[in-house]
């Protein structure tokens, strides 16, 4: 049996209808039929990037997760039970203690790994640095300037983070990682970059109407968030998998997009060529 565990590192947009729906936390099962051998766990944690808002069936409306996620490929493919607890809004330091929303009944995402789990995901990061608000805060702004949309607040875009906040995202992850390793021994890491947003070598596009200065500096913070997923799994033990060698040709404004661009429902998260996409590099790695 393939004993491994994923963590991809990646951004979920933080939704207030996702926050702060009330009912229980239930998590996707997924089986697989026709085994003579119940098939190892597979355990799916993460933000919206994992969740796969957007399109798609949807199989848990609070969390807005869809039946074609990356994870469900991924379980598909290794022929593995899914039990997926991603959830779009979440946070790297949340899958240890739940959401900071009062009131809310969702559970830490750690709690679904046990000994049984072979596998886990966990793909988080960006709601901690509000990487994807500060892509549609500038993507925004730049269009209401022009007078061709007139989205958004018009709120600036928030800072870069500095050494401090990628220090504290690096030891949630860490945290997270060790809290999986604990309830499942066995496990081997894999940390995985998210999907590709923007890349440097792409033209320009409508998709991802930002200025250059800002399509760099947007890729420094992600190739960060990338050496992030590197500390954590020099400190633990774990793999990472990086998408920055996609990114020319996937991310919003490259010749095969797996983004969702300017004007779409959720934009800038994974299209359902993103999610396969995605899936197929999980696969890969743990093949």
């Amino acid at each position: 049996m393939v004993v491994a565990v994923v963590v991809t590192a990646v951004v979920g947009f933080a939704l207030s209808t996702s926050r702060g729906a009330t009912g229980p936390s239930a998590a996707s099962v997924v089986g697989t039929a026709g085994k003579t051998a119940p098939p190892a766990n597979y355990v799916a944690m993460g933000s919206s990037f994992a969740a796969g808002p957007g399109e798609g069936p949807v199989v848990d409306r609070r969390c807005l997760r869809t039946g074609d996620n990356y994870p469900h490929q991924v379980a598909a493919a290794l022929g593995l039970k899914l039990i997926d607890v991603t959830c779009s809004g979440s946070t790297a330091a949340e899958l240890l203690t739940g959401p900071e929303r009062k009131h809310s009944k969702v559970r830490p995402q750690v709690e679904a790994v046990d000994q049984n789990t072979s596998l886990v995901t966990i793909t988080t990061g960006g709601n901690d640095l509000d990487f994807v608000g500060r892509i549609i805060s500038q993507a925004c702004n730049n269009m209401r300037a022009l007078g061709l949309s007139h989205c958004g607040s018009g709120r600036m875009p928030p800072p870069p983070p500095n050494p401090t906040d990628y220090g504290r995202l690096e030891q949630s992850l860490v945290d997270a990682v060790e809290a999986v390793q604990a309830r499942s021994p066995k496990a081997r890491v894999i940390l995985v970059d998210y999907t590709p947003v923007v890349a440097i070598e792409a033209p320009p596009c409508q998709l991802l109407p930002l200025l250059p200065w800002e399509v760099e500096q947007d890729a420094q913070i992600a190739a960060a968030m990338s050496a992030v997923n590197q500390r954590v799994a020099d400190r633990t033990g774990a793999q990472h998998l990086t998408t920055a060698s996609v990114a020319a040709l996937h991310s919003a404004c490259a010749p095969e997009p797996w983004i969702r661009g300017f004007g779409s429902k959720m934009v800038f998260h994974p299209n359902a060529a993103g999610k396969t996409g995605i899936a197929d590099l999980v696969v890969a790695s743990v093949r």
